[in-house]
């Protein structure tokens, strides 16, 4: 596998993913439906990593990934235009990929890990409240409500699944790139936090990203170079 074939296999998820979430009056409302390629290249990374062949975990693979576009629908809606049409429509649509991602499990059987994740969704909602609310807030705590938000159903499907030697490096890497968006004027005034927090918070994070980057021999070639690319313009920066 090169890393043309592992793109491939980002896309077809993805693709896969988009056809069951498809549902014409809501992409008209929402456009297209959001899928971030960073957390499906993480949901794939165990199972591409050890090659394994098993329908069971793709569909799994796509609830989560009908999971992450529901809270990525969600969390477009500025609370200033919740009332209008448009935004109830954008609460509907998250609701109706929540409901697919319940759907996929169900037809395979897979109750308990529903039962996990549902677990997980609440404590995700909550630390999201949290953001939004908090007036005072450090670094550490930053970071520690963003690795749940980022990467709190993956570390789920990890845990659940037998994949725990992944979990640091997604966890960490998923978090770094959350921080490093949120450089951006849009998410510091969406969880009113300070640019010095968040540099403070990636400043804490970055030892643990470096230590995790040393660590990666084990994984395919290409998915290390795939890892490297990701986070090295965004080391240099910090």
């Amino acid at each position: 596998m090169n890393k043309n074939e592992l793109n491939s296999i980002v896309e077809n998820y993805i693709n896969d993913l988009q056809c069951a979430l498809r549902e014409p009056i809501l992409k008209r409302v929402i456009g297209h439906f959001p899928v971030d390629s960073i957390k499906a290249f993480f949901l794939l990374l165990p199972i591409v990593n050890e090659e394994i062949k098993e329908d069971k975990l793709r569909k799994i693979t796509l609830s989560l990934g009908a999971i992450h576009a529901a809270f990525d629908v969600h969390d477009r809606i500025e609370s200033a235009q919740a009332t209008s049409a448009e935004q109830q429509l954008t609460v509907l649509a998250g609701d109706h990929f929540s409901g697919i991602h319940y759907r996929i499990l169900a037809e395979i059987g897979e109750f308990a890990f529903i039962r996990e994740l549902s677990q997980t969704i609440a404590h995700i909602n909550e630390q999201k409240t949290s953001l939004h609310h908090e007036r005072r807030i450090t670094g550490p705590v930053l970071l520690e409500r963003l690795r749940v938000i980022e990467s709190g159903c993956i570390a789920t499907f990890y845990k659940s699944y037998g994949f725990d030697s992944y979990l640091e490096l997604m966890e960490t890497v998923l978090t770094f790139v959350r921080l490093d968006r949120m450089a951006t004027s849009a998410e510091q005034q969406a969880f009113r936090i300070d640019e010095s927090i968040i540099q403070q918070a990636m400043d804490l994070l970055l030892p643990k990203l470096n230590q995790e980057l040393e660590q990666i021999s084990s994984l395919h070639p290409a998915l290390q170079q795939v890892i490297q690319e990701l986070v090295n313009p965004l080391t240099s920066l910090s």
